[in-house]
Parts: structure tokens; sequence; C-alpha cells
């Protein structure tokens, strides 16, 4: 008995994560458009059918709890300076995800902005309290 059609525009969205840079796994794809993974399996075999990706593709998926900050950190600085395509290969090798080291990447700066909007009022507060002990 089939399902309700899956609107278009999740398709493309399901498609273009099975396709490079992304290579998501159908489990991941599934859970993120709330379908069925059998149904992006089938996405799948009609790209391999179309040439577009190999048989044997390697799928990835990142457990985030295996990522700790500790092992963040050196990401997000590692890959800094990198463009879009060499983020991309670097993501592929890691067998991370782009928007996964964009998201961290913007913890990361949020953290930094925190403390350091933290340290200039601990600074203010330090010197308005010198100035007060120097009046007296």
């Amino acid at each position: 008995m089939p399902g309700q059609p899956i609107p278009s525009e999740l398709k493309e969205k399901g498609l273009i994560w099975l396709l490079p840079p992304y290579c998501w796994s159908h489990r991941q794809i599934a859970r993120k458009l709330k379908i069925s993974a059998s149904v992006v399996s089938k996405w799948r075999y009609e790209l391999v059918e179309q040439g577009l990706l190999p048989e044997n593709e390697k799928i990835t998926s990142v457990d985030v709890e295996d990522w700790t900050p500790e092992r963040r950190f050196p990401v997000v600085l590692e890959t800094a300076t990198l463009s879009e395509m060499e983020l991309a290969d670097y993501c592929r090798r890691m067998g991370l995800f782009v928007e996964q080291v964009k998201e961290w990447r913007a913890i990361s700066i949020q953290a930094h902005e925190k403390k350091l909007t933290e340290n200039i009022r601990t600074d203010r507060a330090l010197r308005d309290a010198k100035n007060k002990l120097r009046e007296l």
C-alpha cells in the first residue's frame, strides 16, 4: 500500500544530502526529513542508476556525542582559513559534515565574544574601583 507522496522540495533536499560533499547516511537524512529510511534508499538507488553516485559509495554519519568540545576546537582552528571547497574536502576526509563544522565555529565565536565582554566589564569595574580608591 503506497504511502503519502513526498513533496518535491523535500526529495530535492534529500538528494542533495546524498551527493558529495555531504554523503549523509540514509538514517540521518530520514531523521532530518522525517521520512522512512527505505525512501531515502530508493532515492540513492535512483542516483546510482543515473550514474551520479558510484555503487559502492561510502556513506558516513557523525555521532555528535563522539565529538567532545576538546575534539571540536582543533577542527574549528584547522578549518578557520579553508575555502568552501577545501572545507568540504576536509570534512569528507574526517567524516564530518560542513554544517556541523560551521555550527561549531559559530559556537566557538560566541563563546569567545562572551568571554571578551565579561573581561571588558571586569576591567571597567576594576578601573572604577581604583579610581574611587585614588579619590579617597
